[in-house]
């Protein structure tokens, strides 16, 4: 009788782990870039981009930082500049770090899975 118990215990944890459902992490963003994306390479020879988009969300705009590898970071380089509308989708990734001044920072940033260019170029800003 004990190994039904322990059988009928098993199955209920199973089954909530299995309730709780599957997760998403997507992320859609249609913005234009605040500056030109920012080109490194990694110690292993990997090229990354970073960029920061603001998208108008009601009366004041939202950033988000965004993080784009290999040939997405190099056709952000060549041919995006600030200004620019793009499309982005990806996935939310959280990282901490070590400041110099000893203190732990958090960030949270979008993994870019995909980038289009929704423009031909920046808009023209008026002339004063």
């Amino acid at each position: 009788m004990r190994s039904n118990t322990t059988t009928t215990t098993t199955a209920t944890k199973a089954a909530s782990r299995q309730s709780r459902g599957d997760s998403v992490n997507a992320v859609t963003l249609i913005g234009r870039l605040v500056a030109a994306p920012a080109p490194r390479e990694t110690a292993s020879g990997k090229h990354v981009t970073t960029a920061r988009v603001a998208v108008q969300a009601g009366s004041h705009p939202d950033f988000f930082d965004i993080v784009l590898w290999g040939q997405m970071a190099d056709f952000a380089t060549r041919y995006l500049t600030k200004g620019r509308l793009v499309y982005v989708a990806g996935r939310l990734s959280s990282r901490q770090w070590q400041a110099t001044d000893g203190s732990t920072r958090r960030t949270v940033e979008i993994v870019a899975n995909r980038l289009q260019a929704l423009s031909k170029s920046a808009p023209a800003v008026p002339a004063a």
